[in-house]
């Protein structure tokens, strides 16, 4: 199911208002794609002044933890509003950053399962090769995941679900509440190790973005690939 461009612009528009009141900038553009299960919010330009001079200084993790802990506080008004949007009930949103290209994705996705990019695979990209990447790659970074689905969403989006990726150490850190703590240190170590895992000669394309988040409490994750137009 793909939404019309109303409902495309409405979000858009939505979270730049939205950045611009929180954050003080707006970004430059707005991507929005809405196939169903997944809303994915692209964003380009987006770092403010003084973020641009903490990353001078090779502070990334201190930009990164401060827009975490204020995109936590807006994380219900974005899933109301989009659940407005797209009159789908919404059941979780995520977001991951990448501060030296200046862009960022929100990733929502709707509780209704019920997906075309499960179906549909694109016949010159090997879908079990590069789940069995990805599998491989996970297991250097928690464990080999429970459950692993691959969604194409268009001609150069791809996402990723694990289920079933915490080692018992990463759960009694989330028992004990080390969520935050977890996340800054797990995203820069997956960024390196899926840049390194040679995902290229399976997609047949270059990979121009990746972008990760969890939701520890569930034992989730989602991966997202933009791919080379």
């Amino acid at each position: 199911m793909t939404m019309d461009h109303p409902a495309q612009t409405e979000a858009s528009d939505f979270v730049s208002n939205l950045l611009e009141e929180y954050f003080g900038e707006r970004p430059s553009s707005v991507n929005v794609v809405i196939e169903a299960p997944f809303i994915l919010i692209h964003l380009q330009g987006f770092l403010m002044p003084s973020e641009k001079n903490l990353l001078k200084r090779n502070e990334i993790k201190r930009i990164t933890e401060t827009r975490d802990l204020l995109l936590n506080t807006l994380k219900p008004e974005i899933q109301d509003r989009l659940q407005h949007i797209t009159r789908h009930e919404i059941e979780g949103v995520y977001a991951d950053w990448n501060l030296e290209k200046e862009t960022g994705l929100f990733i929502a996705v709707m509780a209704s399962d019920g997906a075309k990019g499960e179906n549909y695979w694109p016949a010159e990209i090997d879908r079990n090769a590069l789940k069995n990447k990805i599998i491989e790659t996970s297991k250097k970074t928690q464990k080999e995941p429970d459950h692993t689905e691959l969604y194409w969403l268009n001609h150069n989006l791809i996402v990723i679900k694990r289920l079933g990726i915490m080692v018992d150490i990463e759960k009694e850190l989330i028992k004990n509440g080390v969520i935050d703590e977890l996340r800054l240190a797990k995203r820069p170590l997956e960024h390196r190790l899926m840049d390194s895992a040679e995902l290229k000669p399976i997609v047949n394309r270059d990979i121009i973005e990746l972008f990760v988040d969890w939701d520890f409490e569930k034992d989730k994750a989602y991966l997202v690939l933009i791919l080379q137009e």
